[in-house]
């Protein structure tokens, strides 16, 4: 009965899956090094394209704040380029007065779009990169391999100018410590005060804040949690190459269902695993607000796909675990989560401890080829 936690995460020095999932890092280097280029283009001439374009009022330099799986430490870099891209989200941040359109608040969201577009064409011309505006956001295409998206959003005039003067001690500093010291700086704005500009709805409330706030306290001490979210994020791009389950929903699903298996990821792993489909088909509420739920925009036929993906990976790490050779179960393994498992089964250790003296020091008989017949959406 092999124990392939060794495969997923080791601190032995051996090259492991989560290893794999990572982005190198010159990668990151470069991923950072343009969110701070675009911070620095949208600074110095946001405001004057936006008063160019008609808006009023004593426009401000706009304020930042990461979000996303680079701020909740469960970014995965893509595994089916293209067209799948590790995504960065960015937020930008300005005082509301400037976004008030006495005639049509949409015409104020359609020209903070097309503004913070026209700030950056010069540098995405000068780098190759492109930008698409989105439903929530501005998407800067940076490389083959990621994006950062520009969530839009406005805040009370007066928050502004305190946020202001608290992110400006912070620049320059290292990437962790000035998001730490960040995340510090934005805690004193109240969740209701947040407007996200949408395209199609308008300004909405959203707090980025709040979600985040949530999945640190999730995972406070539970850094084996941190992983199953990201091997389940993995799952999803193997088995999906577009579009399939949100990361936010994964967490949300992933969180309540979580027990701590001691030196186990792979059981830790099929635990969550087994309780996802019937958390997907009783539809999963949004962990800050439970009135809002991250199922009711997923039509049946791509809730059932997922309810069925998720049950054949149960059976698929189900059988690995129980499998009496390696070599099988790594194959089950490899077809769920893809090459970047590494290639040495041999590490997937026999799990004895269950087992009487007499009975591990039996060797085991090959298993069967699979441990279920295929599904057509396995």
């Amino acid at each position: 009965m092999p124990n392939f936690s060794p495969l997923l995460y080791t601190t032995t020095g051996d090259t492991c899956f989560l290893d794999e999932l990572d982005l190198s890092a010159e990668q990151l280097g470069e991923i950072d090094g343009a969110r701070k280029e675009i911070r620095v283009a949208l600074k110095a001439d946001l405001s004057n394209v936006l008063r160019d374009k008609g808006l009023e009022g004593d426009i401000c330099q706009p304020r930042f704040y990461i979000q996303g799986s680079r701020a909740y430490k469960t970014l995965n870099s893509p595994c089916i380029t293209p067209p799948q891209q590790s995504d960065i989200d960015d937020g930008v941040y300005l005082p509301l007065s400037v976004m008030r359109e006495k005639s049509s608040p949409k015409l104020a969201i359609e020209l903070f779009f097309e503004a913070v577009t026209e700030v950056l064409k010069p540098i995405c011309d000068s780098k190759g990169w492109r930008t698409e505006s989105k439903t929530t956001c501005v998407r800067v295409t940076i490389s083959e391999y990621a994006h950062i998206d520009l969530p839009l959003y406005v805040i009370p005039d007066t928050r502004f100018m305190l946020l202001k003067a608290g992110l400006e001690s912070i620049e320059g500093r290292a990437f962790d410590s000035a998001m730490n010291a960040e995340q510090q700086t934005w805690k004193t704005l109240p969740s209701d005060q947040i407007l996200l500009a949408d395209r199609e709805q308008g300004w909405r409330k959203s707090d980025p804040m709040a979600m985040k706030d949530w999945f640190k306290a999730e995972v406070e001490g539970k850094d084996q949690l941190v992983r199953v979210v990201r091997y389940l994020k993995a799952f999803r791009d193997k088995q999906w190459e577009e579009k399939g389950p949100s990361s936010i929903l994964l967490m949300a699903i992933a969180c309540p269902l979580y027990e701590r298996f001691e030196k186990r990821d792979d059981r830790a792993l099929l635990h969550i695993v087994k309780g996802i489909p019937a958390a997907l088909q009783a539809g999963v509420a949004s962990p800050i607000d439970p009135e809002s739920s991250l199922t009711e925009h997923m039509s049946k036929e791509s809730i059932a796909e997922a309810v069925e993906r998720f049950e054949t990976f149960a059976r698929y790490l189900e059988g690995a675990i129980e499998a009496t050779d390696s070599q099988v179960a790594f194959n089950w393994l490899l077809e769920m989560l893809g090459d970047r498992l590494p290639n040495d089964p041999d590490r997937m250790k026999a799990n004895t401890e269950a087992l009487p003296s007499f009975m591990a020091a039996i060797p085991p008989l090959a298993g069967p080829a699979e441990p279920v017949k295929r599904t057509k959406a396995g």
